[in-house]
């Protein structure tokens, strides 16, 4: 067994047992407080789970991926805010695309992994120890039938409100990785509707997403719309199996974000989801242009504010402190 593959083992197997003995030892001995004491028990929870994500001076994922596996994470665009409630959309090239968005958001603000919350397949729920885990941190699992996931997204987003925090979602609009079948369906979409056929997305399934807004809207529960593009300069790990098989993990991932005012999106659903479509095309022009370049000069170019993580950090937890400031004065 050579070394690359031997890695690849050695971090599934480390994401898998500390998520177990995570869960078994820490997470589950408080969850009866999750009935006595809702509120609690959601500030515990939150925090454990990031704990494992979050230690002393790096996370136990980040340390993993930046100086054992030598993975470069590039974020540049506009900072998440940790204090308010926001939805997340994020173009899905990879089924690991979550994963590298937990260093992303380190990267930017420690804080946010206490505050992010992602839906993901309900498959992934089954997974013992990390499925215990996210289920614990009121992850939202979707099974890809719409009027199904409805009802849990109006569950969690209803259960997120009464809890008193704010949380940044993150939902993937086009429903799954941009895998061979993936392709062919977004294709055909493509074809029966006169759209153009994308190279580097797939087209969004607006219902979701639309529900998605519209009910935190109507929640008083959003302040942003956070678009996120994601991009794998050189190789293209597609899975886990090829993490475990190969041991092949991707020498770099690029992320930017674009931050959009909850008041600049359109209340109408018809609009909503030609806001979304536009939004994608815009996206996938984007990686076209990343991925027309020579592997080591492609970068995005920054959105928004144009900040390049790692920034000059006086000035970045200047900006932390007095956005926080100003939270604690309105409230």
């Amino acid at each position: 067994m050579d070394l690359k593959r031997l890695r690849g083992i050695l971090f599934c197997t480390l994401f898998i047992l500390t998520s177990l003995l995570g869960s078994i030892f820490i997470l589950f001995p408080f969850l009866p407080s999750a009935f006595i004491a809702p509120v609690l028990w959601r500030f515990c929870a939150d925090r454990f789970v990031a704990f494992w994500l979050i230690l002393p001076s790096a996370s136990f994922y980040t340390s993993m991926c930046d100086y054992i596996f030598g993975i470069k994470f590039h974020v540049t665009g506009d900072l998440i805010e940790n204090h308010r409630s926001s939805l997340v959309i994020m173009n899905h090239r990879t089924r690991l695309d979550w994963l590298f968005f937990w260093n992303a958001l380190y990267k930017m603000n420690p804080w946010l992994l206490i505050t992010h919350k992602i839906s993901l397949k309900a498959i992934l729920k089954q997974i013992p120890g990390a499925g215990w885990a996210m289920s614990c941190a009121s992850y939202i699992f979707l099974e890809r039938k719409f009027d199904q996931d409805k009802q849990t997204i109006n569950r969690l987003v209803e259960y997120y409100k009464a809890t008193g925090y704010n949380y940044q979602i993150l939902f993937f609009p086009e429903g799954t990785d941009r895998g061979a079948q993936a392709v062919k369906v977004s294709n055909y979409f493509a074809e029966k509707n006169n759209l153009p056929k994308y190279g580097y997305v797939l087209h969004p399934r607006t219902s979701g997403f639309s529900h998605f807004l519209q009910l935190m809207r109507s929640k008083n529960y959003i302040d942003y719309v956070y678009d996120v593009t994601i991009g794998y300069p050189y190789k293209i790990i597609e899975s886990e199996v090829d993490l475990l098989k190969t041991g092949d993990f991707p020498r770099a991932v690029h992320v930017d974000i674009k931050k959009y005012d909850i008041h600049t999106l359109p209340t109408d659903d018809e609009d909503v989801a030609s806001w979304l479509s536009n939004v994608w095309k815009q996206k996938e022009d984007k990686l076209q242009y990343f991925y027309s370049k020579p592997a080591e000069k492609r970068f995005f170019e920054p959105s928004g504010e144009r900040i390049i993580w790692p920034v000059c950090f006086f000035f970045f937890f200047l900006k932390l402190f007095l956005l926080n400031s100003h939270v604690i004065e309105n409230s």
